[in-house]
């Protein structure tokens, strides 16, 4: 599965990052295996680093992925935010968050680190 979930002792940040190749299926199925993580605790902020990742999903793929009946349980309830590679990731990525945020999700998108750990600790 190439995502990891990081959680380190002390911090109330979880890190997930994605790398390497994937698809459609197992990026649902990597997103339900970390939701059901107990390292996740409810409400705790996401940093998802997705710049090493070699997927980029299709415009049917971003819709399904943002969908009420489907949305990965690691969007609800908290503060995602995706950290992306400029250009084209980026844009799906915001895509993604636009077609998320009417479902109920917490996602923004960021190509610097800081300015995401900024919005996830509420400073922007």
């Amino acid at each position: 599965m190439p995502f990891e979930l990081l959680v380190r002792p002390g911090e109330n940040l979880a890190r997930i990052r994605g790398f390497g190749p994937d698809d459609f299926g197992s990026t649902n199925a990597a997103m339900g295996s970390i939701a059901e993580n107990p390292r996740l605790k409810p409400g705790i902020p996401v940093l998802m680093d997705i710049r090493d990742l070699d997927y980029l999903a299709t415009p049917p793929e971003v819709s399904a992925f943002a969908s009420p009946d489907s949305l990965p349980q690691v969007f609800h309830g908290r503060r995602v935010a995706l950290l992306c590679r400029r250009g084209a990731q980026f844009g799906v990525a915001r895509t993604f968050a636009a077609k998320a945020e009417p479902v109920g999700a917490q996602v923004e998108v960021f190509a610097e680190e800081d300015l995401a750990l900024a919005w996830l600790k509420g400073r922007r």
